[in-house]
């Protein structure tokens, strides 16, 4: 099996019965949406799980080997949950209010969710790391890769693809916008410091000043 060339360091009784097919789609009940009323703003009825969350075949067989447990490869640690505690973290983590179609599967040890994301393709979702606190918030998260065999047989703390430039990554216009403004206070102080003569400084600070301009009608 895909696991078998890595090591655990916390093993548990494999899964018996896989659950039913509705298990992550049916609707909360009143004491799974205590944990989340007060932040919820809105009935539990209003907040509908997507009908695709299932857990992938990969996924299944771990279970079945080990019902939960731990993964360790070099720096890279995975701490897998079972069905039931998936749903409690989907559910009290606010998965289900701002990041419904994620489903956390594991922790790393540090506060990082690993997810699959049934967004793009809902029937063979792609493994994402999302921290704890940043729930819905697609630029503080990363991609991992496509397979658990694939993300797991890297040796490297997992937190550290967090930090890697996305060469796909594209700023939105609100962020074009500050990094212009920034622009503009850093070349004021260039001049301020004597870094620039006064004539550089006012063609820059112009140039600046235009493109703003240009953005503000965008935005």
């Amino acid at each position: 099996m895909w696991y078998d060339k890595f090591t655990f360091f916390n093993k548990q009784p494999g899964l018996d019965n896989q659950p039913s097919e509705d298990f992550f789609i049916r609707p909360t009940t009143d004491d799974e949406f205590k944990s989340i009323s007060e932040y919820a703003k809105k009935p539990k009825e209003d907040f509908l799980i997507p009908s695709e969350l299932r857990l992938p075949l990969e996924y299944i067989q771990l279970l079945k080997y080990s019902n939960g447990g731990g993964i360790i490869n070099g720096e890279r640690e995975f701490g897998y949950f079972g069905p039931e505690t998936i749903r409690e973290m989907y559910i009290g983590y606010g998965f289900l209010i701002w990041a419904p179609q994620i489903l956390p599967i594991a922790f790393n040890g540090g506060g990082k969710f690993y997810t699959y994301d049934f967004r793009k393709n809902p029937e063979s979702p792609s493994l994402y790391l999302v921290p704890s606190g940043s729930i819905g918030h697609d630029e503080d998260c990363v991609f991992l890769g496509d397979t658990l065999e694939e993300v797991l047989s890297k040796t490297t703390n997992v937190e550290d693809e967090l930090y890697i430039p996305n060469p796909n990554y594209q700023p939105s216009e609100k962020e074009k916008l500050i990094e212009l403004k920034l622009k503009l206070i850093a070349i004021k102080e260039d001049k301020d410091n004597g870094k620039i003569n006064l004539k550089y400084f006012i063609n820059a600070k112009r140039q600046i000043e235009d493109e703003i301009k240009i953005f503000n009608t965008r935005i």
